[in-house]
Protein backbone atom coordinates (compact mmCIF):
# COMPACT_ATOMS: atom_id res chain seq x y z
CA UNK A 1 0.00 0.00 0.00
CA UNK A 2 2.57 2.03 0.84
CA UNK A 3 4.64 1.58 -2.03
CA UNK A 4 1.59 2.40 -3.94
CA UNK A 5 0.72 5.42 -3.10
CA UNK A 6 4.62 6.58 -3.27
CA UNK A 7 4.81 5.41 -6.75
CA UNK A 8 1.40 7.38 -7.39
CA UNK A 9 3.12 10.72 -5.73
CA UNK A 10 6.40 9.79 -7.34
CA UNK A 11 3.95 9.59 -11.25
CA UNK A 12 2.11 13.11 -10.01
CA UNK A 13 5.73 14.75 -9.77
CA UNK A 14 6.96 13.95 -12.91
CA UNK A 15 3.89 14.59 -15.02
CA UNK A 16 3.91 18.08 -12.94
CA UNK A 17 7.41 18.63 -14.49
CA UNK A 18 6.68 17.02 -17.64
CA UNK A 19 4.16 20.40 -18.42
CA UNK A 20 6.38 22.54 -16.44
CA UNK A 21 9.25 21.78 -19.51
CA UNK A 22 6.81 21.36 -22.15
CA UNK A 23 4.82 25.14 -21.19
CA UNK A 24 8.67 26.63 -21.07
CA UNK A 25 9.01 25.12 -24.70
CA UNK A 26 5.93 26.07 -26.20
CA UNK A 27 4.49 29.09 -24.20
CA UNK A 28 6.71 32.66 -25.33
CA UNK A 29 7.47 34.97 -22.58
CA UNK A 30 6.98 37.82 -24.32
CA UNK A 31 8.33 41.75 -23.51
CA UNK A 32 7.23 44.98 -24.38
CA UNK A 33 7.76 48.18 -23.74
CA UNK A 34 5.71 51.57 -24.62
CA UNK A 35 7.26 55.39 -23.81
CA UNK A 36 6.12 58.51 -24.09
CA UNK A 37 7.71 61.80 -23.18
CA UNK A 38 6.01 65.75 -24.02
CA UNK A 39 6.58 68.72 -22.31
CA UNK A 40 3.29 68.19 -20.16
CA UNK A 41 4.36 64.40 -19.19
CA UNK A 42 6.12 61.96 -19.24
CA UNK A 43 5.59 57.94 -18.91
CA UNK A 44 6.93 54.37 -19.45
CA UNK A 45 5.45 51.20 -19.33
CA UNK A 46 7.61 47.97 -19.27
CA UNK A 47 5.97 44.29 -19.00
CA UNK A 48 6.68 41.22 -19.01
CA UNK A 49 4.51 38.09 -19.98
CA UNK A 50 4.74 33.84 -19.85
CA UNK A 51 1.10 32.20 -20.57
CA UNK A 52 -1.26 34.29 -17.70
CA UNK A 53 1.84 35.29 -15.43
CA UNK A 54 3.52 38.44 -15.81
CA UNK A 55 4.72 41.51 -14.12
CA UNK A 56 4.55 45.38 -14.99
CA UNK A 57 6.96 48.49 -13.71
CA UNK A 58 4.85 51.83 -14.75
CA UNK A 59 6.30 54.80 -14.27
CA UNK A 60 4.96 58.28 -14.45
CA UNK A 61 6.29 61.60 -12.78
CA UNK A 62 4.12 60.86 -9.93
CA UNK A 63 4.56 57.47 -9.40
CA UNK A 64 6.27 54.10 -9.97
CA UNK A 65 4.94 51.18 -9.45
CA UNK A 66 5.53 47.52 -9.81
CA UNK A 67 2.69 45.17 -10.58
CA UNK A 68 2.45 41.22 -10.53
CA UNK A 69 0.06 39.98 -12.86
CA UNK A 70 -2.13 37.21 -13.63
CA UNK A 71 -4.71 36.96 -16.47
CA UNK A 72 -3.83 40.41 -17.69
CA UNK A 73 -4.60 41.58 -13.82
CA UNK A 74 -2.50 43.15 -11.19
CA UNK A 75 -2.81 41.03 -8.16
CA UNK A 76 -0.27 42.49 -6.56
CA UNK A 77 1.14 46.48 -6.83
CA UNK A 78 4.54 47.71 -5.04
CA UNK A 79 5.85 51.36 -4.85
CA UNK A 80 9.24 51.05 -6.47
CA UNK A 81 10.52 54.07 -4.51
CA UNK A 82 9.72 52.01 -1.39
CA UNK A 83 11.24 48.92 -2.76
CA UNK A 84 14.46 50.74 -3.69
CA UNK A 85 14.79 52.39 -0.35
CA UNK A 86 18.28 52.85 0.79
CA UNK A 87 19.43 51.09 3.61
CA UNK A 88 19.28 53.11 7.10
CA UNK A 89 23.06 54.39 7.74
CA UNK A 90 24.19 52.63 10.28
CA UNK A 91 23.11 49.20 8.42
CA UNK A 92 24.64 50.28 5.12
CA UNK A 93 27.62 50.99 6.95
CA UNK A 94 28.16 47.41 8.51
CA UNK A 95 26.88 45.80 5.19
CA UNK A 96 29.17 47.65 3.00
CA UNK A 97 32.15 45.52 1.81
CA UNK A 98 35.24 46.46 -0.20
CA UNK A 99 34.43 47.08 -4.12
CA UNK A 100 36.01 44.94 -6.34
CA UNK A 101 38.64 45.85 -8.65
CA UNK A 102 37.57 46.96 -12.26
CA UNK A 103 39.94 44.04 -13.48
CA UNK A 104 38.43 41.53 -11.05
CA UNK A 105 35.01 41.56 -13.57
CA UNK A 106 37.08 41.45 -16.62
CA UNK A 107 38.62 38.69 -15.32
CA UNK A 108 35.77 37.14 -14.00
CA UNK A 109 34.30 37.57 -17.81
CA UNK A 110 37.33 36.20 -19.53
CA UNK A 111 37.17 32.60 -17.42
CA UNK A 112 33.02 32.38 -17.81
CA UNK A 113 32.99 33.37 -21.38
CA UNK A 114 32.77 29.93 -22.85
CA UNK A 115 29.85 29.79 -20.77
CA UNK A 116 28.26 33.10 -21.39
CA UNK A 117 28.31 32.01 -25.09
CA UNK A 118 26.40 29.28 -25.16
CA UNK A 119 24.15 31.66 -22.76
CA UNK A 120 24.12 34.27 -25.15
CA UNK A 121 23.67 32.06 -28.69
CA UNK A 122 20.62 30.46 -26.71
CA UNK A 123 19.20 34.25 -26.24
CA UNK A 124 20.13 35.59 -29.39
CA UNK A 125 18.51 32.40 -31.66
CA UNK A 126 15.14 32.55 -29.13
CA UNK A 127 14.65 36.14 -29.68
CA UNK A 128 11.53 37.31 -32.45
CA UNK A 129 11.20 40.88 -32.53
CA UNK A 130 7.63 41.74 -33.58
CA UNK A 131 7.62 45.74 -33.53
CA UNK A 132 10.18 48.55 -32.48
CA UNK A 133 8.36 51.73 -33.58
CA UNK A 134 10.00 55.08 -32.64
CA UNK A 135 8.87 59.17 -33.54
CA UNK A 136 11.28 61.54 -31.72
CA UNK A 137 11.27 64.93 -32.21
CA UNK A 138 14.98 66.33 -31.04
CA UNK A 139 16.45 70.04 -31.16
CA UNK A 140 19.73 70.41 -29.22
CA UNK A 141 21.86 73.46 -27.97
CA UNK A 142 24.11 73.01 -30.97
CA UNK A 143 22.19 72.43 -34.55
CA UNK A 144 25.23 71.23 -35.71
CA UNK A 145 25.38 68.34 -33.32
CA UNK A 146 21.44 67.97 -34.00
CA UNK A 147 22.13 67.54 -37.44
CA UNK A 148 25.17 64.68 -36.82
CA UNK A 149 22.58 63.06 -35.03
CA UNK A 150 20.10 63.30 -37.83
CA UNK A 151 22.24 61.83 -40.22
CA UNK A 152 23.18 58.84 -38.28
CA UNK A 153 19.65 57.88 -37.82
CA UNK A 154 18.42 58.80 -41.26
CA UNK A 155 21.59 55.93 -42.27
CA UNK A 156 20.31 53.59 -39.68
CA UNK A 157 16.72 53.71 -40.44
CA UNK A 158 17.28 53.39 -44.21
CA UNK A 159 19.57 50.36 -43.63
CA UNK A 160 17.14 48.71 -41.52
CA UNK A 161 14.10 49.44 -44.33
CA UNK A 162 13.89 45.85 -45.29
CA UNK A 163 12.73 44.63 -41.57
CA UNK A 164 9.17 45.47 -41.45
CA UNK A 165 9.38 45.06 -37.57
CA UNK A 166 11.47 47.95 -37.53
CA UNK A 167 10.37 51.99 -38.17
CA UNK A 168 12.19 54.93 -36.47
CA UNK A 169 11.75 58.00 -37.52
CA UNK A 170 13.69 61.49 -36.28
CA UNK A 171 12.33 64.86 -36.80
CA UNK A 172 14.96 67.56 -36.36
CA UNK A 173 14.65 71.43 -35.11
CA UNK A 174 17.36 73.57 -35.16
CA UNK A 175 16.10 76.44 -33.54
CA UNK A 176 15.36 75.30 -30.04
CA UNK A 177 15.87 72.74 -27.73
CA UNK A 178 13.32 70.15 -27.39
CA UNK A 179 12.95 66.28 -27.05
CA UNK A 180 9.68 64.49 -27.61
CA UNK A 181 8.62 60.96 -29.23
CA UNK A 182 7.26 57.83 -28.27
CA UNK A 183 8.97 54.70 -28.36
CA UNK A 184 7.53 51.06 -28.86
CA UNK A 185 8.90 47.68 -28.55
CA UNK A 186 7.36 44.53 -28.64
CA UNK A 187 9.47 40.96 -29.33
CA UNK A 188 9.00 37.39 -27.91
CA UNK A 189 11.73 34.99 -26.12
CA UNK A 190 11.06 31.85 -27.78
CA UNK A 191 11.45 28.63 -26.48
CA UNK A 192 12.48 30.05 -22.44
CA UNK A 193 13.51 25.80 -21.98
CA UNK A 194 16.67 26.27 -25.18
CA UNK A 195 17.82 29.31 -22.45
CA UNK A 196 17.02 27.95 -19.03
CA UNK A 197 19.30 24.52 -20.14
CA UNK A 198 22.91 25.86 -20.64
CA UNK A 199 22.21 28.69 -17.56
CA UNK A 200 21.42 25.45 -15.51
CA UNK A 201 24.23 23.66 -17.64
CA UNK A 202 26.86 26.26 -16.42
CA UNK A 203 25.67 26.59 -12.18
CA UNK A 204 26.10 22.93 -12.57
CA UNK A 205 29.81 23.33 -12.70
CA UNK A 206 31.75 24.16 -9.96
CA UNK A 207 34.39 26.15 -11.27
CA UNK A 208 31.16 28.23 -12.71
CA UNK A 209 29.85 28.87 -9.18
CA UNK A 210 33.26 29.88 -7.46
CA UNK A 211 33.89 32.07 -9.98
CA UNK A 212 30.56 33.97 -9.42
CA UNK A 213 30.40 33.49 -5.67
CA UNK A 214 34.07 35.47 -6.01
CA UNK A 215 32.83 38.47 -8.06
CA UNK A 216 29.08 38.51 -5.98
CA UNK A 217 31.63 39.40 -2.86
CA UNK A 218 30.81 35.85 -1.03
CA UNK A 219 33.55 34.09 -1.72
CA UNK A 220 37.39 34.36 -1.59
CA UNK A 221 39.24 37.01 -4.07
CA UNK A 222 40.86 35.19 -7.04
CA UNK A 223 44.69 35.32 -6.78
Amino acid sequence: MAATILLAILLVIAVILLFVLLALYLVPVTVSTVAECTRERARATATVAWGIVGGRVRITEGAQVLEVLLAGRPVVTRDLAEITKPAPPEREKEERKPALPAREYLNAAVDLWPQLRKVLAAVYRSLYLETLRGDVTLGLESPADTGVIYGYCTAVRYALRPAEAVDFVMTPVFDHEVFEGTFTLRMQIRRPLLIIIPVVGALLQKPVRQRLSQVSGRGAPSA
